[in-house]
């Protein structure tokens, strides 16, 4: 004791620094799962010697496992399309779709029959633009009602989120540390506590024995102890709340705060993810595109013949089967590469009715726990003892730190 008051300020420091290797180790083990984006470092051959975020180092996993569960069980592309009203999304599209029409029409003339559509009188040509221009919006509703029919073959959300997580690693660690925010909070003042109480324990041992080996020992085991209940216990254990000691309970931060980890999934899911824009560019566009036309191409002949009418027998001898064919196939392609632009008019009907953020926090809101952990679970695993072991090196190293500041000012 005589010892310690002598000398209690770099005592002290040692205290103080275990406190603060209880912190640092948290801190570092948090930056590691989300920074940096790509590798930094060199290469030798095929080792690796630097570091990249173990969570867009994982990127491809970890978001095919989220959107299985999220969008494999929580929300289906049924459970987007019935949301939307066909007569609804037309009227929404009506305009713009009346305008890209006039310009259908004049390619599709102009690229299969130039010379009939260029002796063609002009009031002829208006009244032909007219009457499809007046079928359209119909066909667009049957287009839509025959979508939501087969929207799981059509509208690819899957693949919508796992490649907009993949190729934007940015969203994916934005989803995870925004989603844990309270958690990694309490995380680094649950380390500081438990280093400066590691420390205490820690000058004690110094005290008795005087050995320099002492608190290098002791860094390590208060880097490594922290970081691995933190990791291991802290987050996700117990699943349901657990009395100890009979004197309080204890449920992992995650599954604690099940309600409000659901809305900020459900948040930035809705917002960067599963957006208006995405999902009709996942549908235009997306892996399952090629139904989507077979349906447009679908339509756009059945308009085409119902405007013929009784003429079609004769327009076919006209301009022969085959260029009947292709014209249905022509206009089924214009009016394809003018949807994108068209539908993009509807995005603020749609973000107003699929109401996607909403859904998706109910639902993950009722998840029992032991499913819930499967969401967020998957990025905590595989790399977790690497940053545990990171944990007991920093730790080793304050260590030896501590040993150089006693040494320096207590002898």
């Amino acid at each position: 004791m005589t010892e310690f008051s002598e000398h209690w300020l770099p005592y002290s420091s040692v205290v103080l620094l275990a406190a603060l290797i209880g912190y640092v180790t948290k801190v570092v083990a948090i930056e590691m799962m989300f920074k940096p984006i790509d590798f930094k470092g060199v290469r030798l051959g095929k080792i690796p010697l630097g570091w990249q975020g173990i969570i867009p180092l994982r990127a491809a996993h970890m978001a095919s496992v989220a959107t299985n569960k999220i969008i494999g069980d929580l929300i289906t592309p049924k459970d987007v399309w019935a949301s939307i009203d066909p007569d609804r999304f037309a009227s929404e599209i009506r305009e713009p779709l009346m305008k890209s029409m006039d310009a259908v029409i004049q390619q599709v003339a102009a690229s299969t029959q130039p010379e009939v559509w260029g002796n063609m009188p002009g009031f002829v040509k208006d009244d032909i633009r007219r009457r499809l221009r007046e079928r359209a919006p119909a066909a667009i509703e049957g287009i839509m009602f025959d979508v939501g029919q087969n929207v799981e073959e059509v509208l690819d959300l899957k693949s919508l989120a796992t490649r907009t997580l993949v190729y934007d690693k940015t969203i994916l660690q934005r989803v995870f540390r925004q989603a844990g925010k309270r958690e990694w909070a309490f995380i680094r003042r649950f380390g500081l506590v438990a280093g400066f109480a590691i420390g205490l324990l820690q000058l004690t041992f110094y005290l008795i024995l005087h050995s320099p080996i002492v608190n290098p020992v002791m860094g390590a085991v208060n880097g490594f102890a922290t970081d691995w209940f933190c990791i291991k216990g802290l987050l996700f254990h117990p699943k349901r709340p657990k009395k100890y000691l009979g004197i309080f309970t204890w449920q992992g931060l995650f599954l604690k705060y099940q309600d409000e980890v659901s809305e900020e999934l459900a948040d930035l899911i809705a917002a960067k993810v599963l957006t208006p824009h995405a999902v009709i560019d996942t549908l235009l566009r997306g892996p399952q595109s090629d139904r989507f036309f077979l349906i447009l191409q679908q339509h756009i002949g059945a308009m085409i013949d119902d405007e013929l009418g009784f003429a079609k027998p004769l327009v076919r001898v006209a301009v022969g089967t085959d260029n009947l064919a292709k014209v249905k196939t022509i206009m089924a392609e214009k009016v394809m590469a003018e949807l994108p632009k068209t539908m993009s008019h509807a995005e603020g009907y749609l973000e107003d009715t699929l109401d996607i953020r909403h859904v998706l926090a109910d639902r993950l809101k009722e998840l029992p726990p032991e499913e819930f952990e499967g969401v967020l679970r998957p990025a905590f695993q595989q790399d977790e003892w690497t940053l545990i072991s990171t944990g007991a090196i920093l730790g080793t190293v304050a260590g030896f730190l501590q040993d150089g500041i006693i040494i320096m000012f207590a002898k």
